[in-house]
């Protein structure tokens, strides 16, 4: 029996109403999506569920009112040298809405699959592969038994004044890909990465991080990485 992506989108939808209402009323809530209070009540009690187009409208709707930057921000750890987004993804609630988000602004784009390039990305990536049911890799930064089926990557690291080593999948390379990350600071990863995604046929369709700098995002140049789309600038 093949997946049914509509069946995720029900369940997500129902996700984020329970977690909206953590913080509001029915009333509040209702006010927000347009949604009877009575509906809603059915949804968050798990007595009906929204089905098809309904379900998509209504997740545009509470994407659309939820702050999520906002949520993401107060959960991130700023130090000098590093930011850190584990309070970020070990939220499953939280974890659903940015996937929620992603589902809207790369709604129309031809992906394969979602590439993982670090742990916090390689979460979302598996949040975003079984909303729509695509293949989800990741990458890793140590080397493979299996190094036949994984390309290693190498990019110098500027602050470090070294050569680093990322390890990705050969058979993610062939593919329209969208890449996760936790955090990007720099572009560097990211144009071996695409030069690798180009030389196998495939095609880098976009990034989604849930924080990236403001050097990352000054130096990289129009459509160099396809769609980029952050939730926190530092």
């Amino acid at each position: 029996m093949k997946p049914n992506p509509n069946a995720y989108s029900s369940y997500l939808a129902v996700q984020i109403l329970k977690t909206l209402k953590t913080g509001m009323d029915y009333k509040i809530l209702s006010k927000q999506t347009g949604i009877p209070v009575s509906t809603l009540t059915r949804y968050v009690t798990n007595k009906t569920i929204p089905h098809g187009k309904r379900a998509a409208v209504l997740i545009e709707k509470l994407v659309s009112s939820v702050d999520i930057p906002a949520l993401v921000n107060q959960r991130l750890v700023l130090n000098e040298d590093e930011v850190d987004v584990s309070q970020v993804v070990s939220e499953s609630s939280l974890v659903e809405l940015i996937v929620a988000y992603m589902l809207r602004e790369f709604s129309g784009y031809r992906i394969d699959a979602v590439l993982g390039v670090d742990r916090a990305g390689t979460v979302v990536a598996t949040g975003f592969g079984l909303s729509t049911m695509k293949r989800v890799y990741y990458a890793q930064n140590t080397e493979s038994y299996t190094s036949d089926r994984w390309l290693e990557i190498r990019y110098k690291n500027k602050q470090a004044r070294l050569v680093q080593r990322l390890y990705v999948p050969s058979e993610a390379l062939k593919n329209h890909i969208l890449v996760s990350a936790g955090v990007l600071d720099s572009h560097v990863p990211l144009r071996e990465i695409r030069t690798h995604i180009v030389s196998a046929r495939g095609e880098l369709v976009g990034v989604c991080a849930i924080a990236a700098s403001q050097e990352f995002l000054k130096n990289i140049k129009p459509f160099q990485f396809g769609k980029i789309l952050s939730f926190v600038t530092f």
